[in-house]
């Protein structure tokens, strides 16, 4: 879990009202009608989902650090960018989850959804709705 002092000290705290971009990596997150599909919100085993917070980022500078994600991700696999699944703070709060900055060296904005259960179908349960209201951006 992130402490606060690992926060960066030019970014504000997290507020309810902002925007996350959750890099889409892999073709089979987005339905053919361009909605996301549950996969793209599951959690990883440590249950800490990376996003990204749109504060203080240029659209240029959003993809730049979304380029890098999966740069980092095709180390281990074939990854392409193929854009970001949106959704507001407020929205991951609704299933209480929490939005903690983690900045990183390449990514000041990076942050995780943590307090996921540790129970697969009560993760995809949320997975489903966080993608429904989630709205899919291109990459360019």
């Amino acid at each position: 879990m992130s402490q606060p002092s690992e926060q960066s000290p030019t970014l504000p705290p997290i507020s309810d009202g902002e925007l996350l971009a959750r890099f889409i990596t892999d073709s089979k997150w987005v339905r053919s009608d361009e909605t996301i599909r549950p996969d793209a919100f599951m959690p990883p085993k440590d249950l800490n989902l990376s996003v990204t917070r749109y504060l203080n980022l240029s659209q240029a500078a959003l993809w730049e650090i979304g380029q890098r994600v999966v740069d980092a991700i095709g180390i281990k696999r074939s990854a392409i960018l193929y854009g970001s699944a949106d959704l507001r703070v407020v929205q991951v709060s609704q299933h209480n989850l929490k939005t903690e900055a983690v900045p990183l060296p390449q990514n000041a904005n990076h942050a995780h959804i943590t307090g996921w259960p540790s129970e697969k179908p009560a993760q995809k349960s949320i997975a489903q709705q966080l993608a429904a209201v989630a709205k899919p951006r291109k990459a360019p």
